[in-house]
């Protein structure tokens, strides 16, 4: 889950589209690779003993947390901003966790990897660790202008370093029904034809609430926009997960 930009949705996105694959029976890992660990946060985990820095940066077992049926978490700390340096100091810095994951994932459906607002080496370690690609927009304007670095950052990867990147789709959020943010979303899809999800995630305080207490959406009102709009995509990946090139 891929944005240099904060606050468009990525965490959120990230634990409830995985909580929502769980729920579907599918055995999913969601991992948080971000030094403000907010997916961490979002699901109750405050200061974890032990984190995914120990796995990337001291060859540590990779700390799994079971939180529900079918549904696994890799915690993170604030330990990991240090993670930035002693990675690039490091010859394979960029394959660690591919490495770490290539040991685990046959036991997951599907490994969702919530990604840092930005394009460092924590997050080009996630893409070259991974098969697939959802970049998060947020419908506002500014969110949609750096999208091209995205992809050809992606582009870049995947001719030298993870040729079976491909990008699964864009995910547009925090949509609501003012003329503006559907004049946003418009323009993504005619920008991008054919790389964005059907799929939008309507704006709803209800999945900020949910993430303040600790909570997946299902966990918190399974009732809600936010829980029908993941549900929702966690089909229409299940059902069509085609890639699209970038």
């Amino acid at each position: 889950m891929v944005n240099h930009k904060g606050g468009v949705g990525k965490t959120t996105s990230t634990l409830n589209l995985g909580r929502a694959f769980s729920l579907e029976g599918k055995r999913t890992l969601v991992i948080d690779i971000d030094p403000q660990a907010n997916l961490s946060q979002a699901t109750g985990i405050e200061e974890p003993e032990e984190n995914i820095y120990q796995a990337m940066c001291e060859g540590k077992e990779l700390p799994i947390v079971n939180l529900a049926e079918n549904f696994d978490i890799v915690p993170a700390d604030l330990d990991l901003s240090e993670a930035e340096l002693r990675l690039q100091s490091d010859v394979n810095g960029y394959f660690i966790l591919r490495k770490i994951l290539d040991k685990i994932s046959d036991r997951y459906d599907f490994i969702l990897i919530d990604c840092p607002p930005s394009l460092g080496i924590l997050t080009l370690n996630a893409l070259i660790a991974s098969d697939y690609v959802i970049v998060i927009v947020q419908s506002e304007y500014l969110a949609v202008k750096g999208l091209q670095t995205i992809f050809n950052l992606i582009e870049k990867l995947r001719e030298n370093l993870n040729t079976h990147l491909e990008i699964m789709g864009m995910l547009i959020t925090q949509i609501n029904h003012t003329v503006f943010r559907k004049s946003i979303a418009d323009t993504v899809k005619a920008m991008y034809e054919g790389r964005v999800f059907e799929t939008m995630i309507r704006q709803n305080i209800t999945l900020a609430e949910a993430s303040a207490a600790g909570k997946d959406i299902y966990t918190f009102d399974n009732k809600c926009y936010g829980a029908e709009d993941y549900t929702l995509l966690a089909k229409e990946i299940l059902e069509s997960r085609l890639p699209v090139e970038a």
